[in-house]
Parts: structure tokens; sequence; C-alpha cells
């Protein structure tokens, strides 16, 4: 059946639909204004025609297929996925939303949708990264069962951009990959600031012309609108309450009327004492409630979390309510291996959390867009962000409609995230891309119109912005010396294509694949110590100059379109695990500096394996004023941190420790701060691997307790004193009881001694992951196990196992030490006398490939 027809036979079987109730899940309002979760009972299907098709049942966020942990070439089984795929929903709405006003609202889907209600075509939607929605009013019988069909089209579009796929670094993936909801208000209500559609307005819009310790004026804009078929008389209600819910600040307006079909602004400003100040180093919060009050009841609210804090940016640097301060930060990219975009907001939390952790405060959104509870996420940790605009190397010239969708999504990407305290910048430039000077003056004034006064901060790399950034490969802030400045993003194509032109001659004589910043977890201490210093190098020269931020490329290891690898300058890899960088990052946020909840304070990190081939120069990253070093309990120094070229301008130095020889043992560094012992590190020369650890990185947000929700699962080979073993190079097989799935490649060989699988959940489970190694030594085999609970117990295991390729049953021999075998082996871990793992030593093992050979980015 073609599309066309398939539609018919859709708004067909949708004026049916409407003729009697069905068992379609039923949606219930509250009393009042609701925001329902549009999340479950979703089918879908992945191709051009769906007609006869077997649908899979899903719910959102959703990726439209599980790619490879490593996505390959165009036109291979791993290349990211690009076509039509399709969803259905079948809703029923409570009899409360009789005579209410609905809207549909998708946070995201990639990259052009087009919706029908009941066959209806409602609109079509092109870019797949800010909201969008429909007025669903007089659509809908409460009652009756109506149906939702969304198409989608990731293809590459060279209207809303940002760059064919295969010329991109960097995935789009596909998919809604973010939340959807519906929202069911009175005709009389506070509009939303997507669908209102309206300059400066729609929904509630709260700036702070005055902040000073003392006081504070907070200015509340509410834009409302009567869609009944009667006059309206009301007031609107402001509250203002701290983060203990006790009420600091209230008004009431007037009394408004408003005539079918007028709306209004309606704007009130609160005066709040003493208040407590948004900033990175003290992210504090306040709730306001804003209510429209008609003959004393509440006929519709809005609630929204703000900090109350002002900025200034200027060539003499950046300051958040009158303190001046250098932002050390990072760039980030949104997708998770396997499941690409469609991260759910639990785990968006938990990529936010160890960006805090790291030492950063400043994050660069690049290249579009980021999820809504990722921005959440940085309100409540105290992070700063720039918001960009999606954009990378491109600009179609040829059609008009493509500079039309951007200024779109200037004025989309500011009414959503216009009230968040963590934005500072807004990134309304193309990134690397030569734009005509009237885009570039368009962009900017639709910024200040979008959000007047004097908090609007634009920037671009180009002139036209209020505030300059630019990579370091292309000069960074070195040459700027009267305007703001921002190094966009630095320490990875400078040395990868050894063409940043700084300070190369310490490393003049590697091969690049030695010198870059590319480098995996696997590749040895070497590789992430020459990382680490490239990273130190480049921050140092960033301090120099006028730069009032600089932001670190990249956060996480990432999968590109253009290249069959995966860009490996993260200070962190795909899965969240820390390279040796990460940890000088955290030496560059002071000791003083603690965050409840949060890995901060005073730190020492020893970036060494302590094997026969490590350097006997021992790097250590730390806050402290001094640095003391033990081998086997024997003091080799204690000193003050470097002062070589590489730490000029650092905040904290690292301390290099010359020793003249290695010797096997245990490797400590105790850090002083005021002559006083403050924080201790130890490693440990590791032995063979006899035990296998698992955990869950929950990461500040328990798993699934919200519903829909992805986490890491680790497993680590240790040896007996549980150092983890890094040249294990072993396939890890997984499992699971309870409600819960696993996501991607099973099994997984180890890097630097780990292994990691992602689990999937809809709910708070009651579950638990094993995990089970088969590791030979000569001509003897270890089969080491593990386990962690999700949500559950970790019930009670064993291991059984056989030679000559018979998978082991339950009464397989029992595991109960090393045993020579000839032949491989396999395994099972049984829990309850059923299989949950099973293990094959025949599976091949897997290594993620390094960048490739350093070629021009086009553009």
């Amino acid at each position: 059946m073609r599309r066309r027809d398939f539609l018919k036979s859709t708004a067909a079987g949708g004026a049916a639909l409407l003729l009697a109730p069905s068992a379609g899940r039923l949606l219930t309002a509250e009393h009042g204004p609701s925001r329902i979760s549009f999340n479950r009972d979703w089918r879908f299907f992945r191709g051009e025609d769906p007609a006869g098709a077997a649908w899979e049942p899903v719910t959102l966020p959703h990726t439209a297929r599980i790619e490879a942990l490593v996505t390959g070439e165009p036109g291979s089984p791993t290349y990211q996925w690009q076509g039509l795929c399709w969803y259905e929903k079948r809703f029923v709405m409570g009899p409360e939303t009789a005579g209410k006003k609905v809207y549909l609202l998708f946070d995201g889907a990639m990259n052009v949708a087009d919706v029908w209600l009941d066959g209806e075509h409602l609109g079509r939607h092109l870019g797949g990264y800010l909201p969008f929605g429909f007025d669903l009013t007089g659509r809908l019988v409460p009652g009756y069962e109506h149906l939702l069909t969304v198409r989608l089209d990731n293809t590459d579009n060279p209207i809303t951009g940002p760059k064919p796929l295969h010329q991109l670094d960097f995935n789009l993936y596909h998919g809604i990959y973010r939340d959807v909801h519906l929202i069911v208000k009175d005709p009389l209500h506070i509009t939303d600031p997507i669908l209102a559609d309206k300059t400066a307005s729609g929904g509630v819009f709260v700036r702070y012309p005055e902040v000073t310790p003392e006081a504070a004026s907070v200015w509340v804009q509410v834009h409302v609108r009567n869609d009944d078929a009667g006059e309206r008389r009301f007031v609107v209600e402001y509250v203002l309450e701290d983060e203990a819910g006790a009420v600091v600040a209230g008004a009431t307006s007037d009394p408004v009327t408003l005539a079918p079909g007028q709306d209004t602004e309606v704007v009130r400003t609160l005066r709040v004492l003493g208040p407590a100040l948004w900033s990175p180093r003290s992210p504090s919060r306040y709730t306001l409630r804003t209510r429209l009050v008609e003959h004393g009841a509440v006929v519709d609210e809005e609630v929204t979390r703000i900090g109350i804090r002002r900025i200034e940016i200027s060539a003499e640097g950046f300051r958040i309510n009158g303190e001046k301060m250098f932002l050390r930060g990072t760039n980030r990219h949104q997708e998770y291996p396997y499941v690409g975009y469609a991260v759910p907001d639990a785990a968006q939390y938990r990529d936010a959390r160890k960006i805090k952790e790291a030492g950063f405060d400043y994050i660069r959104l690049s290249h579009y867009p980021h999820d809504p509870s990722f921005m959440e996420a940085c309100d409540e940790l105290g992070l700063v962000v720039m918001n960009c605009i999606p954009g990378w190397q491109y600009f179609n010239r040829d059609d008009p409609r493509f500079a039309e969708i951007q200024y779109e999504n200037c004025r989309r990407l500011i009414r959503r995230d216009r009230n968040h305290p963590c934005v500072i910048l807004w990134e309304v430039s193309l990134n690397e891309t030569w734009m005509p000077p009237e885009f570039v003056a368009k962009t900017q004034a639709i910024a200040h119109e979008e959000y007047p006064g004097d908090q609007m901060y634009t920037c671009g790399w180009t002139d036209g912005y209020d505030v300059f950034i630019q990579a370091r490969q292309h000069g960074g802030c070195v040459e700027v010396t009267d305007r703001p400045c921002v190094v966009s993003e630095y320490g990875d194509w400078e040395y990868y294509a050894q063409n940043a032109g700084l300070n190369q001659e310490a490393w003049a004589d590697l091969a690049p694949d030695e010198a870059n910043s590319r480098q995996l977890r696997w590749h040895g201490e070497r590789a992430l110590l020459q990382q680490a210093t490239n990273f130190q190098e480049a921050h140092n020269d960033n301090r120099k100059t006028i730069a009032f931020a600089d932001g670190l490329w990249v956060m996480f290891d990432y999968n590109r379109g253009y290249a069959p690898d995966i860009e490996s300058s993260g200070c962190m890899d795909l899965f969240r695990l820390p390279k040796f960088s990460y940890h000088f990052f955290r030496s560059q946020r002071d000791a003083a500096e603690r965050y409840p909840g949060l890995a901060s304070g005073p730190m020492v990190f020893i970036a060494s394996y302590w094997t026969p081939d490590s350097p006997t120069d021992v790097r250590v990253f730390s806050n402290c004023d001094e640095v003391a070093l033990s081998v086997g309990g024997r003091l080799v120094a204690r000193q003050r941190p470097d002062a070589d070229r590489l730490s000029t301008h650092l905040a904290h130095p690292p301390f290099t420790f010359r020793l003249e020889r290695f010797e096997p043992g245990l490797l400590e560094a105790v850090g002083y701060l005021d002559g006083r012992p403050a924080a201790r590190h130890a490693v440990r020369t590791p032995g063979r691997p006899v035990r296998l650890s698992v955990w869950v990185d929950e990461g500040g947000r328990p798993f699934a307790r919200d519903g829909k929700d992805v986490v890491f699962v680790h497993a680590a080979l240790q040896d007996e004193h549980g150092t983890v073993v890094p040249d294990a190079w072993e396939n890890v097989f997984f499992g699971t009881i309870g409600g819960v799935s696993l996501v991607g490649a099973n099994p997984l060989s180890s890097d630097a001694g780990i292994a990691s699988v992602l689990v999937q959940a809809e709910r708070r489970p009651r579950a638990a992951v094993y995990a089970l190694a088969i590791v030979r030594e000569g001509g003897l085999v270890r089969l080491l196990g593990g386990a962690a609970p999700l949500g559950g117990d970790v019930l009670p295991w064993e291991i059984r196992y056989a030679t000559g390729g018979h998978g082991p049953g339950p009464r397989a021999p029992r595991y109960d030490g090393a045993f020579p075998a000839g032949e491989p082996v396999q395994a099972a871990l049984f829990v309850n006398g059923h299989p949950v793992v099973q293990a094959d030593e025949t599976v091949p093992k897997f290594r993620i490939a390094g960048s490739v050979a350093p070629r021009e980015r086009e553009g």
C-alpha cells in the first residue's frame, strides 16, 4: 500500500473511531491545569510504508535503531541509520478534559516530522533539536479513542542542515528521542512560550533588573489568553518561595478583563530582601508560582524554577553578581552509545553531574540545543552554559528557507531557555561557518528582540556578535585585546592535525598517533599522559589571553558521520569512564570549593598504573599546596607543584616526582593544605586478574525512579588486592534478572581492564546485573563472576563450565577454582538453576579503533 493510501485508510479509520468507545489508554487530567507525560504506549515501525507492518511497542524517548558501538562507513551495515520511520499512539481523553484547551508538545524529534490526528494532517515541523507542537482543542472527544501518527525523516536535508551526515563531525541520530507532553488548560490560561509564537512573550518570562546581596528585583511577565466564548475577569497572583518552601515575596495584579480571543501581558516586579543568589559556586534557586485566579479559584498555574543572578561581560572579563570569574569549561555532545540521542532525563542529569565533578563550571552545548532536562540539571548543579542553534560548517545560500529556519531556531531557543539561570551566552551563530553579513545582523537582532535589556549576550566566531568565540586551532583569543572573548574549543584539532603553532617543540618528533589528544583508554598510560599534557599546555596558554572562558574539546568521546571511528579526545570515554586528563581538570578546582553530595574539595590523583612499563617520572594531579609521594611506605619526596612552561598560568600545576627506578608495590600520594594532610590516593602494581567487580553508575539519580532510564554498568577485572588490571583484555558477558534489558554489544571486551554495558528499564525495577569472564593464563583457566543490584537483590549464583563446544547445563562441573583446559571453554552463570549469563571463549575479542589519519575538514 502506498503512503497516500495508508493515510486515507487512517483517516477513514479515525472517523470510525469517534463513533464508539475503545480500550485505548485513558488519559486523565488533574482538576485544573495539567501537563501529562505522553511518553508511554506508542507503537513504532522503521521503514517507508507501515501498511500491514508489524509495529513494535515502545516508550519514549526512543531511538529508531540501536546503533553499533562504533558507527561505520557510509553504505556499511553499521553506518548510522537514515530513512523514514513511523510512530502511532491510541489514547482516550477523560471526561474532565471536556471544554479544555489541549496542546500537544514535542521536545524534539529527528528531523522532519509530519503529524496526523485521526488521519488529519496537523502539520510538518522542520528541524530535530527544538520543541514544536499543535493545538488539539476541539479535535478530541472525551471517552473516545483517538489515533496520533507521526512520520519522521532523518535523511540529509539541505533546508534544516547542519550538513550531510557523511561530511559531519557528529551524528544526528533519529526517532522521537525527547519527551512528548499533553498540556490541558482552562480556556483562560497562561500560554506556552513556543506555541504562543510572540516576540519576547508567551508563557512566563522572568528578568532581574536589580541584583545586590541586599535586595533583588524580580520582574515577571505573564502572557494570558482567553479562548472562552465569553468575557473573563481575573487577577494574577505571584508567589516566590525559597528552597525550603518559605514564601519570600508575592504580589497580586489589578483585575484584568479579557474579551473572547484576546491576550495580554500582565507584569509585576517582586522585591526580595537578602536574596540567595545563583552562581556556579552557589546555585541557589527559587520556585515562582504564577496563578490565574477567578472568583477566588485558581484556573491556571505555572511553576517556574528560577535563579536570581546578574551577569556582566566585557573586555575586562566575566562577572556574576559582581564577582569576577574565569570559566573553566568543556564542550559536550548529547549522545550515548547505542541509543544515540534517546537519553532519558535521569541520564542527562548524570552527564551534567560528571561535568561538574570534573572541575568544570561552564559547558558549550555543541553544536545544537540540548535536552530541557540537561538545562534543568545545569541550573541545579551550577554549570553555566553557552546555548547554541544547530550549525556546523554549512550555509545554504541557494534556498532562503535555510536562513528562515535558523531565524526561527533563534527564537525558539531563547523562548525555551530564557528563564534558565545557567544560560549566559547565546551562540546564535553557525559554528565555523561563513555566514552572510545580513544573516549575522538578523540573528543578532532577533536575540535582543526576544530578550530585551542588558542580560542578553550573543556570541559567534565572526564580527557582529556581543562576544567573540574562536577555537584554539584558529588562534583562540591570542590576538584579541579589545572585546570579550572565549576559546570555544581547544585540546584536540591543533594536536591532531599538528597545526596549533604553539609550543610544539617538546613533542615535535613524535608520530601523530603518539602526540595527539585522541587517546582511548586501552591505548595505555603513556598515551593518556600525553593527552593530559596537551590539555594542560592548551589550557595554560588560554589563561595567558583575554579569554574569560575556555572549552575543552571534548567531555565525552563520541561517534561522527564522516569517519568510522570514535572521536576520542574526551576526558571521559563513551561509557563515561575517566581518563587521566579528567583528574587534571578536577585538580584545577580550588580545594576550598565544596559541593554537598558531589566529589569536590581537596584531591590528589596519581596518573600512573605503576607497572614495570610505567614512566618513572610520576605525575600527580592535586589542588593541594604540597604533595608527598611514597613507594612501599618509603617517602620519595614532599614537594611543591611544578613551575615549568606548561604551568605558568594554571590554578594548580601538577606535581612531577622523578624516581630513579621502578619498584613494585604500593605508590601513595598525600596532599597537604597548610601543612596538614587533606587528601590521599594510592595505586598498587597490578597482579593477574582473579575477580570481577561489578557496579552501577547511578550518578546521583536512582535508576528508573521516575520512568524510562538507561544506566551504565561496569565490570572490572581486578587482582587479589582489588586493583584493576589495566592490560586485561577479556570478553565480559552480561545478563540480567528482573525488569531490565541490556542494550548494545554483549559481550564487550574490557578496555583498560573494564567492560561496560548499557541497561534500560521502563520503570523502577527489582533487578540485578550479572557478569562473567573466561580468563586464560597459560594452560590454566579462571572463571570470574560478579553482580550488582538494580533496585533489587543480588541472588546467589554459581558458575558451571564445559569444553569442546558444548554449552554447560545445570549438571555440568561447578567451578571452584582455576583448572587446566586445552580446548576452548564455555561457561554459564546460574541463578536458582537458570542460566543468566553464558560465555564462550571462542567469541572474538574487540577493540575500538583509534582515529583515522588527519585530513582537512570540509567546509
